[in-house]
């Protein structure tokens, strides 16, 4: 098994452990819990278009390392490996890069934060591994 095809079945392993993330994502659309205070000012729904920006931007960065890693060479560049890097910090450092700041950033248990660790280390270990596919290096 040559390491674009190790790092391929990494990324869409890491992305699979996502799905329930991003399908509670899509849940908050619509949920009556998830809207804000009347005092909010911008609409008590407004939280339910927050929670669609983010569910589509995590669409489009899923969307993107999968064509990136499993579309024609010519996809794979130094700069599509930044490119993908990129979007990988955009995707998951949400997850923890407000926690040392305000602990309300937090996921609501160990289990998810388990979740958040895997969903994001196995998709990032699978761009390292894939490297020198897009380096000329294979």
């Amino acid at each position: 098994m040559t390491r674009l095809n190790i790092a391929r079945a990494l990324m869409v392993i890491g992305l699979a452990v996502g799905l329930e993330s991003l399908r509670q994502t899509f849940l908050h659309i619509g949920d009556p819990l998830f809207t804000l205070p009347p005092e909010f000012g911008g609409g008590t729904t407004h939280a339910w278009y927050h929670a669609l920006r983010e569910a589509v931007g995590d669409v489009a960065t899923i969307c993107v390392m999968l064509l990136v890693f499993f579309g024609t060479p010519r996809f794979r560049s130094v700069a599509t490996w930044w490119i993908c890097l990129i979007l990988l910090i955009g995707y998951y450092s949400p997850f923890w890069v407000g926690i040392p700041f305000n602990s309300a950033l937090a996921a609501p248990s160990l289990a998810i934060d388990l979740r958040h660790m895997a969903q994001a280390a196995i998709p990032v270990a699978a761009l390292f591994v894939g490297r020198p596919a897009f380096t000329g290096e294979t």
